[in-house]
């Protein structure tokens, strides 16, 4: 009977890790196109500060899990996460000041900052390597479809049941899926980090190419987390348009994006992807450019799915760089730091763009321009480390 479990578990992934982290990036984005309206309710400018709020305070806490013991368990770590999400998520839905909205938000984020490197963990135990990268990436595209969806359906639902039903909903799924993970017995719960140490294991990675990775996941977060910033403003500013049509708008650059890579990485087309990155890359940087011209509503969307899908071209490269940590250290220093330095970079994103904004428009998309010229630079050194074959 044991021998069968554990061939169950290892040929079928645990969805509830991955529905945690997509419901993490829903919250914590639901909020980038209310921000006009929490700022008028609230009656405070500090309202735009509520992304950084929850992702800086995230980002400390997931490098942090670094600094776990060796004995800690990471299915109740997990559970911990799980609990704050749903407790934090609901006390949010009850503020009734931007200051005591921004503290539940750096409360929840701090204590939910454990959730995606302990999900990346247990997504590779006990499964054979080729079966735990598999399970890695779920959790990867989980994110994205969070972030890509979060923002839309926050603007869209807000107008029908308000942001607060919309937290209280999110609360109460996360009670749901902490009460389905902790009842369930996919995992076994004595389960150590220990154990993990030399699960998988790479060639030797220099300390330069490990900072071209850490750049690029870092960069990588103040573009996705910047530009929401950015076209709230652009469309807000120069076509008046309203919370509804600004999420609609945030759909329309987040959907094509996460698409491309969706099915580059099923159709295994992510390994060529640096044959056309540059080109892709160039019709991102185009985009924004011309978007400094005076144009149609419909043409300067449409600009959005074409920024959107350059790229996204980019993105396969996670899944290179998450099977690659360094030879002779666990998966918890790569990921740990990973994980924060992905949300440092959500967190910094919108306090970068909203302070080349208070200059003018043209600075902060020539800023969105030199954050794709980083990228394309470093992509090609990441790709040289990405090729390597796990043995």
């Amino acid at each position: 009977m044991q021998p069968e479990r554990i061939k169950r578990v290892s040929q079928t992934p645990d969805l509830i890790p991955s529905i945690a982290c997509m419901l993490l990036m829903f919250q914590a984005y639901l909020v980038a196109p209310l921000s006009p309206t929490l700022a008028k309710e609230f009656s405070s400018a500090l309202v735009p500060l509520a992304v950084p709020a929850f992702a800086i305070p995230f980002a400390v806490a997931a490098a942090g899990t670094v600094f776990l013991k060796p004995a800690a368990d990471l299915r109740n770590w997990f559970l911990v996460s799980l609990a704050t999400l749903c407790t934090g998520t609901w006390f949010l839905s009850m503020a009734n000041s931007a200051g005591v909205f921004l503290f539940l938000r750096a409360l929840t984020g701090f204590g939910t900052g454990i959730m995606l490197p302990t999900a990346l963990l247990l997504a590779i135990w006990p499964a054979n390597k080729k079966r735990s990268a598999d399970h890695m990436v779920l959790i990867i595209f989980a994110l994205a479809t969070g972030m890509t969806f979060g923002p839309s359906l926050g603007g869209w639902l807000n107008g029908v049941i308000g942001w607060r039903c919309l937290y209280q909903l999110a609360g109460m799924l996360a009670g749901l899926l902490f009460f389905m993970y902790f009842l369930g017995d996919a995992r076994d719960p004595h389960q150590v980090l220990p154990s993990l140490k030399g699960n998988v294991q790479a060639s030797s990675i220099s300390d330069r190419n490990s900072r071209y990775i850490y750049s690029f996941v870092f960069l990588t977060g103040v573009f996705h987390s910047g530009v929401f910033v950015w076209i709230t403003s652009y469309f807000t500013t120069h076509y008046k348009v309203d919370e509804f049509h600004i999420s609609t708008d945030l759909f329309i650059f987040g959907l094509p994006g996460f698409l491309v890579s969706l099915l580059m990485y099923y159709y295994q087309l992510d390994r060529k992807v640096i044959n056309i990155l540059y080109f892709s890359l160039g019709l991102t940087v185009a985009g924004i450019l011309v978007l400094m011209w005076n144009l149609p509503l419909w043409l300067a969307e449409s600009l959005l799915g074409v920024i959107s899908v350059g790229f996204g071209c980019s993105q396969p490269l996670f899944i290179g760089i998450i099977k690659l940590p360094p030879r002779r250290i666990s998966l918890l220093r790569p990921v740990a730091l990973g994980s924060g330095l992905l949300f440092a970079g959500y967190g910094c994103g919108p306090l970068f763009m909203t302070a080349f904004l208070s200059l003018n428009l043209g600075a902060a998309m020539f800023f969105l321009i030199v954050l794709v010229l980083a990228l394309a630079f470093i992509s090609r050194r990441v790709w040289k480390v990405s090729r390597r074959k796990i043995n």
